[in-house]
């Protein structure tokens, strides 16, 4: 055919033409719908240079601290929904407090942007840190590191009793069945069973396998994406969140902070107490960012307050018995939580605590024996069996004034005692010595 000429084409009898110029441009339009139609799945595959991720980098334990940085992570992710995409933990940790894992899951759960959890190179996620890893909605590994072993214990490291752990348990079910993960293989963690990132992969409780956040974030489609990191180092707020969350050194702050006080009411200087009150604050602010049990609480407040008692009553050996309340508070503060156990460096500090609430003791108790034994000035009945001299005459009736160990006091007597005579005091009556002639 020449150009321009007419096509002809035959269908059911009948006969269209359409010219070359007309069949390019059908099949042009034809490309352009197809484009228009791809389009939105191409843009979902490739990030936006405006599109971001945040990661927050939780190599610690799960503790205030902790919370406060996944706090500040999902609040930087809600106020700009539209340019974040996700929000990435990076987990390496080998436990914390049940208070804080708790809080996070529940971060986690109202976070408006997808979640993701990745265990980077070189790094574990164990007790509490699997269930924030299983919490996510995206779950991912690096060669080399692994995730399980949350099994609640009590405070020497034994595992806790049944009730607590049957109920971590179905949490562990829950948070795997939620996000279509393998349920039986999650809560074999429970119950201290390992995996690799290739065994967890396999088994359905890792989403995939990467060897870092590069590769994370391309198997995203996020690969373009601007990343803000948050994380806990040089934080000095942080530092003190995660500080104060250990029950042991709770327990000494209100103690030494009570002490303080003691000292301070003996003698003055005012500084002691606004340093015992900063420190019984920072206690009780640990107290309320871990949700550190309130018996254990009691128990610290009551053996402080009972070695102030052992000051106004002393001998009765109420001071190591406050010690001891004082170590079981911590004590209990640690078995009511299924993650954390006392370990080599806490059971130092504790015995480093006790033998100086020993050494204190016993200074408290000889000083006020010592106190006891050493005569008391201004108390009249020690001038009995003393001998004084009259400076005025006494006659029974009529009081005089008598001179004991260089004081002036009013006497009285049943017989007459001339101005000048020595005079031995046999009874003490009120504010008045009763005297007779020394013979």
């Amino acid at each position: 055919m020449g150009r321009g000429e007419e096509v002809l084409k035959s269908k059911g009898g009948l006969i269209t033409t359409m010219t070359a110029r007309e069949a390019v441009l059908v099949s042009v339009a034809a490309l352009l719908a197809l484009a228009l139609v791809l389009l939105p799945c191409l843009a979902s595959a490739v990030a936006s240079p405006a599109d971001k991720v945040v990661v927050v980098q939780l190599h610690m334990n799960i503790d205030a601290g902790a919370e406060e940085l996944v706090r500040r992570g999902v609040s930087r992710a809600s106020s700009e929904p539209g340019e974040v995409k996700a929000l990435i933990l990076e987990l390496d940790t080998y436990g914390g407090w049940a208070h804080s894992m708790d809080s996070i899951i529940s971060m986690i759960s109202r976070c408006p942007v997808r979640t993701v959890a990745l265990v980077p190179r070189g790094g574990n996620c164990f007790s509490a840190g699997a269930y924030i890893f299983m919490a996510c909605d995206v779950t991912a590994m690096s060669p080399g590191t692994a995730v399980g072993s949350c099994m609640p214990v009590d405070a020497l490291g034994n595992p806790a009793d049944e009730k607590t752990i049957n109920a971590m348990a179905a949490k562990m079910r829950s948070l795997a069945e939620a996000h279509g993960r393998n349920a039986t293989a999650a809560e074999a963690m429970v119950f201290n069973a390992d995996y690799t990132a290739e065994e967890a992969h396999r088994l359905g409780i890792c989403d995939m396998v990467v060897s870092d956040i590069d590769e994370l974030l391309s198997r995203l489609g996020l690969a373009s994406a601007a990343r803000i990191y948050i994380s806990g180092q040089g934080d000095a707020y942080i530092q003190l969140l995660s500080t104060i969350s250990n029950p042991l050194l709770q327990g000494i702050m209100m103690w030494l902070a009570l002490w303080l006080i003691i000292i301070d009411v003996f003698h003055p200087t005012f500084v002691l107490t606004v340093i015992a009150l900063a420190l019984l604050a920072l206690a009780l602010w640990g107290v309320g960012v871990i949700g550190t049990h309130p018996l254990a609480v009691v128990l610290v407040v009551l053996g402080s307050a009972l070695t102030i008692v052992e000051l106004k009553k002393p001998g009765i050996g109420l001071e190591v018995v406050g010690i001891l309340m004082v170590l079981l508070g911590v004590f209990l503060a640690y078995q009511f939580e299924p993650f954390m156990v006392v370990g080599g460096a806490e059971v130092a500090i504790l015995l480093i605590v006790l033998a100086g609430g020993a050494v204190l003791a016993y200074y408290l108790f000889t000083m006020r024996m010592a106190l006891m034994k050493r005569a008391r000035h201004h108390a009249p009945e020690r001038l009995v069996g003393m001998v004084g001299v009259a400076k005025t005459s006494i006659r029974p009736g009529r009081p005089g004034v008598v001179l004991v160990a260089s004081e002036e006091w009013t006497a009285t007597s049943d017989e007459e005692i001339p101005a000048g005579a020595k005079v031995r005091i046999i009874k003490v009556e009120g504010l008045r010595l009763k005297v007779k002639k020394k013979r």
